[in-house]
């Protein structure tokens, strides 16, 4: 069996990046940005005063304080073309344009307005309060570097440059389907004997779409060979593949051969040293990247987390792929680790400032109960030392995005 980082490593090596699209700036938060960004116009730009105040010529004060009269009104939206008459001043206010021949603002609470005069109380310095044109952006400079992952500051930049769309890395299709004569649709009704609603299909659509991708679910797929192999041809036109069930060595359990032949020489794998989820296989079919994973829920959704989700992070430009792991308090004992890594579902809390974390919930692998709820991953190694409630473990936070580029 495959350890957890080398099967990581052969779905990594296999997920590239696609190709760059266009799209408008609100669907482009969180993207990753495909192409430098290079500034075609300044910011600000034109001169413009960074307070309400009064423009002047510093000249025109050579004690630093006195009187001047008010020769002009300039608002926020003023083209600010008039030039200011000399010995004069010109009432301005933030973000208008600082008029012709002025090179200073002074801000209204260090003046007091007589009549048609201002009477200006602080020496101002040459040029205090006014934003240079280019101060913040010079033409052709590039604001934006290939590779960033797009912020709403970053967003609210494009557009202050006139630009209402930006290339970012295209997100994957993915497709999602499940196996198993036992399935029915969620919308099937109240299930008979021996059937079971299928909810992996839902739960793995929606942690695709949490990322930004696009799920699409294909219908469930019955237990027979050529059904099977049928569907997935159909599924593998999406970028991405995830099939849940029948990749274990059951009479009807048909997906990991059907995946082993379609990929060819470029099947990856099958079975990694994991719990849940050993019997997961990768392969390419064409260019799509095809997961078996596991058909119980617990397994289906951890397997998703560990190996999909870096993969298709990596698909959409993103280059720290994996959680970055967080050390806890466990507030319950934990069992020494066996043969292979295992990731239990867990919840955490804070106190005092300290990450705790409670791994007390059921493990089963067809549990449902216990994926609802969970935040948390507690990851023990394999051959770990059981640990005292108290110790520390090394924990995955589920609701955090941060990611590092450790597989843990």
């Amino acid at each position: 069996m495959l350890s957890v980082e080398e099967a990581v490593a052969r779905i990594l090596s296999a997920a590239t990046p696609l190709e760059a699209e266009r799209c408008g700036l609100l669907d482009a938060v969180g993207r990753v940005l495909a192409t430098d960004v290079v500034a075609g116009r300044a910011l600000p730009p034109w001169d413009n005063s960074a307070m309400d105040g009064y423009a002047l010529r510093a000249a025109d004060l050579p004690e630093g304080v006195g009187a001047l009269p008010v020769s002009d009104a300039i608002p926020a939206g003023d083209p600010g073309d008039r030039p200011l008459a000399a010995g004069t001043a010109a009432r301005i206010f933030t973000g208008a344009p600082l008029p012709p021949g002025a090179d200073t603002v002074v801000m209204q609470e260090d003046t007091a307005r007589e009549g048609d005069t201002v009477r200006v109380l602080e020496a101002p310095r040459p040029g205090q309060h006014v934003r240079r044109r280019g101060s913040d952006v010079e033409p052709g400079a590039v604001v934006l570097r290939a590779g960033r992952i797009l912020a709403p500051p970053d967003l609210s930049l494009l557009a202050s440059l006139g630009r209402s769309q930006v290339a970012v890395v295209r997100a994957p299709t993915v497709a999602v389907l499940t196996s198993g004569d036992e399935l029915l649709d969620v919308d099937a009704g109240e299930p008979g004997p021996g059937r079971i609603v299928d909810g992996n299909s839902i739960g793995l659509a929606a942690a695709v779409r949490a990322l930004g991708c696009a799920p699409r679910i294909f219908p469930i797929v019955p237990d027979d060979r050529d059904a099977t192999f049928e569907a997935l041809r159909r599924a593998a036109r999406a970028d991405v593949l995830l099939s849940t069930g029948g990749v274990s060595v059951g009479d009807y359990d048909f997906v990991g051969d059907a995946l082993r032949t379609l990929s060819g020489d470029r099947f990856g794998f099958w079975k990694v040293a994991i719990k849940p989820g050993k019997p997961l296989a990768f392969g390419r079919i064409g260019e799509c990247l095809a997961f078996g994973l596991p058909g119980n829920p617990g397994s289906a959704l951890v397997t998703f987390e560990i190996f999909v989700r870096p993969a298709l992070l990596r698909l959409m430009g993103h280059t720290a792929v994996h959680r970055a792991p967080r050390a806890a308090v466990l507030d319950a004992p934990l069992k020494a680790g066996g043969a292979r890594r295992e990731y239990l579902r867990a919840t955490t809390r804070w106190v005092d400032g300290a990450l705790h974390v409670d791994p007390r919930r059921t493990q089963s692998s067809g549990a449902l109960s216990s994926l609802g709820g969970a935040d948390a991953l507690v990851v023990v190694a394999p051959g770990a030392p059981a640990a005292p409630a108290g110790a520390t473990a090394t924990v995955l936070l589920l609701g955090e995005d941060r990611v590092d580029d450790v597989v843990v």
